[in-house]
């Protein structure tokens, strides 16, 4: 029988591979059952002994070396799997995309995120068949803001297997990208997969309330469009975002904002309300829990916004940054008081504000000797300002000096007469036995108490 040159060649193909092909023994195969078994179960520490007598036999197999790295790592034995990976890549001449996967695990745990993304990126590459790497790669490339590159890793992770969980994350992307429609669409997906989940409940009234505040947010996305690096429009924005009650985008565009104009403020009490919202601590220039968003006026919030443009246009003018310390005392923010305050009298060291304002910021960050000190200032710059010579009898109050204190609430009274210094004063009187003192200015207290309100003068 005559047979063809090509026909030949197959036919001693198939004779060298079967020849080639190893017989695997009823001990491997007994071996190999069991760590499958070991790692379904995921009992590790079994599998492990089990995956190296695997690999007594086949020391050269992917799947072998595969199977102890998963055991591994599943024991979170670091040191073990590098060991275990530094074998694999000697042993076989082309390591599958399962070594790329540990590989990227191992540098992932290790703190590495750049090599675990760029060893994770290898083993999807040759074969789009692992969504379980996608999801790996699209939790880092979320918790590294790259939020396109994030949901197009969630898609693909997915690949037909939606889940709740998956479609909040990429919702969550879509939002960052302020693909509205598509974050509120996968949420949606995600209430008919999982409609009694509490997270899920969460996401659909969290877009709800976006959804008021959508059209304003357009706009300033448009302007943003025309003016990226805008730090006030940011904060704008920001604004809009902590509103809706969305802590992630309010964050998002808060930080920028501060990035932008580290010396304002407004960016600074958002980003702290956002990360106070999100449950994260904030920077060490505000008190934790000492902030809320509702009680921050309208009035507050436009005003410091003009005062953060005017100090970034003059930013040593000592009389605006006396001005936001005021603001910020105010609302109870004693650190950012106290930076604008020591910023103002470095720029003008006679500022009798300033020192007023820096005295007041750290009477309530306790530090009550330089407190005094700024207010002895205050009085000493200008000897006409009642409200400092009323603060510092306070302060000499609070050191139980009531002579001291008598003395500079007399003079506060001699330029503008108050019921608080009265009163105070009053009290001092008491303590000295100065009893006829202090009768008189219960009768001038109740003299001040008892007339009506100034009425404005309605005369043209």
């Amino acid at each position: 029988m005559n047979f063809s040159r090509a026909a030949f060649l197959v036919v001693l193909l198939l004779l060298g591979t079967s020849g080639c092909r190893r017989t695997i023994s009823p001990e491997e195969k007994a071996a190999r059952r069991e760590v499958r078994a070991a790692l379904q179960e995921r009992a590790f520490a079994r599998a492990v002994p089990l995956a190296r007598r695997v690999l007594q036999f086949a020391p050269n197999d992917n799947g072998a070396w595969a199977r102890l790295a998963q055991a591994q790592f599943g024991m979170r034995n670091l040191k073990g799997l590098r060991q275990t990976l530094a074998g694999w890549r000697g042993a076989v001449r082309k390591t599958s995309a399962k070594f790329d996967e540990y590989h990227g695990d191992l540098a992932f745990a290790e703190n590495r995120p750049d090599e675990a993304l760029a060893a994770w990126t290898r083993a999807v590459r040759p074969k789009d068949r692992r969504p379980r790497v996608f999801i790996k790669i699209a939790r880092l490339e979320q918790a590294n803001g790259r939020w396109a590159e994030a949901a197009a890793a969630w898609t693909r992770g997915m690949k037909g297997r939606e889940n709740a969980k998956a479609l909040l994350n990429r919702a969550l992307c879509y939002r960052h990208l302020h693909s509205w429609e598509a974050a509120l669409a996968d949420v949606r997906h995600a209430a008919l997969l999982a409609p009694v989940d509490p997270l899920v409940r969460q996401e659909l009234a969290l877009h709800d309330r976006l959804g008021k505040f959508l059209a304003e947010v357009h706009d300033l996305d448009r302007d943003l469009a025309a003016y990226p690096d805008d730090s006030l429009l940011l904060a704008d924005r920001a604004l809009l975002f902590l509103r809706a009650g969305d802590a992630a985008l309010a964050l998002a565009d808060a930080s920028r904002a501060a990035q932008l104009a580290p010396g304002a403020v407004r960016p600074q009490l958002l980003r702290t309300l956002a990360e106070e919202m999100l449950g994260r601590a904030p920077g060490p220039a505000i008190e934790p829990g000492s902030l809320q968003l509702d009680a921050l006026s309208a009035d507050f919030l436009q005003t410091i916004r003009r005062l953060d443009a005017e100090i970034a246009l003059e930013p040593r003018n000592a009389d605006l940054l006396t001005n936001r310390a005021w603001q910020t005392n105010e609302i109870g923010q004693p650190g950012l008081a106290l930076a604008d305050a020591e910023g103002a009298l470095a720029v003008d060291p006679k500022s009798a504000g300033a020192a007023a304002e820096a005295s007041y910021a750290l009477a309530r960050l306790k530090r009550a000797p330089e407190a005094y000190a700024r207010i002895k200032l205050a009085t000493e710059l200008d000897p006409n300002f009642s409200t400092a010579w009323q603060y510092r009898g306070e302060l000499e109050v609070q050191q139980g000096d009531c002579m001291a204190a008598i003395e500079s609430l007399s003079r506060a009274l001699a330029i503008n007469q108050t019921a608080a210094a009265l009163a105070r004063r009053e009290e001092c009187y008491r303590k000295l036995g100065l009893l006829e003192k202090a009768e008189e200015d219960r009768k001038s207290l109740a003299e001040i108490s008892a007339l009506p309100p100034s009425q404005p003068n309605d005369t043209p």
